[in-house]
């Protein structure tokens, strides 16, 4: 049998264990989904779950995850993850709210919506990842070369749920010039 603490086991079952009750409530919220019934659910000590998605609709995908550590629901997928997804006003939002905006986060990169760029330096290190969307690729990529610009990005690679489909750009070096300030661009 597995040691819970050092991995996760099914959830739920009967050696799963208890669960905290932000995870419940996380459970709860998500457990009905369409994709998140084709997910499986794992429990973690001492007691978060984690919701590993990695088949939509038959199809394999990059795994897509989700887990309830800290009184959090932390989201990742494409090397890219956000804490706490709560639609920006609620920073208070319940689990429900939360779950919510999980889901829309989900199906928006599935969907093709959103999809991650993710920056490496010259040795393969990773500089950042950050989401961009369906509008014209090059600004977007230059703007998240110049985000990491002090980590030295030399490339960025386009994902999206389908490995087959990603993408590799080389960053241009002009993208890691600072921005010079026009004079309607000064402040004060």
């Amino acid at each position: 049998m597995t040691d819970p603490a050092e991995s996760g086991v099914p959830y739920p079952s009967e050696m799963a264990g208890p669960i905290d009750e932000w995870s419940e409530q996380v459970f709860a919220a998500l457990h009905n989904w369409p994709i998140a019934r084709t997910g499986e659910w794992t429990r973690w000590e001492p007691g978060y779950l984690l919701l590993t998605i990695s088949h939509v609709d038959g199809s394999e995908v990059e795994p897509i995850v989700l887990y309830s550590a800290d009184q959090e629901l932390t989201v990742a997928f494409g090397y890219w993850e956000t804490h706490n997804p709560a639609p920006y006003g609620l920073p208070d939002a319940n689990a429900a709210v939360i779950a919510d905006h999980a889901k829309l986060l989900v199906a928006q990169w599935l969907d093709g919506t959103i999809r991650t760029a993710v920056l490496t330096d010259a040795t393969g290190k990773w500089c950042g990842t950050t989401t961009i969307t369906l509008a014209e690729l090059a600004p977007q990529l230059e703007s998240a070369a110049r985000w990491v610009r002090d980590f030295h990005p030399v490339q960025v690679e386009v994902r999206t749920p389908f490995k087959r489909e990603w993408k590799t750009f080389p960053v241009a070096p002009e993208w890691l010039k600072p921005l010079a300030l026009s004079p309607d661009r000064l402040p004060g």
